[in-house]
């Protein structure tokens, strides 16, 4: 029982998390994100992607819950290639102090991935591939 439960729901759930991704790479967002968060997001969720490949035991009905997230992962990716150009190197800095603090105290800045973080993210889904291709 608990098998198949595992067998449909973590699917389920990345096909909803694949499809978000696409949506929102298609689409702009307020404020918008920066190329770095856009490519860690995508790697992230490629990586999720191929780890419930390998955790999840398919049959010929869930396979295609692996084949929808496969698919709309492709799409996200042909729409961050296609919205690049466009898109800001950094997230757009907030210069209005937040509230209950003086002027004078800079508002945080949010954290960005940087090269050593999307490095290491790609190394992991290259890790989790070569493990896929060995295990079949």
């Amino acid at each position: 029982m608990m098998a198949a439960v595992i067998g449909w729901v973590l699917p389920l759930g990345l096909v909803a998390y694949c499809g978000w991704l696409a949506y929102f790479a298609w689409t702009q967002s307020v404020p918008e994100k920066s190329r770095g968060s856009y490519a860690a997001t995508l790697l992230e969720a490629a990586f999720v992607a191929v780890l419930m490949r390998l955790v999840v035991e398919w049959s010929a009905a869930t396979i295609w819950l692996w084949v929808l997230p496969a698919a709309a992962l492709a799409a996200a990716a042909a729409g961050l290639v296609i919205r690049w150009p466009r898109l800001p190197a950094r997230r757009a800095q907030v210069t209005e102090p937040r509230a209950g603090f003086p002027a004078a105290v800079p508002a945080r800045k949010p954290r960005e991935p940087g090269p050593a973080t999307l490095t290491g993210y790609a190394a992991l889904l290259a890790a989790a591939l070569a493990v896929s291709v060995i295990v079949g």
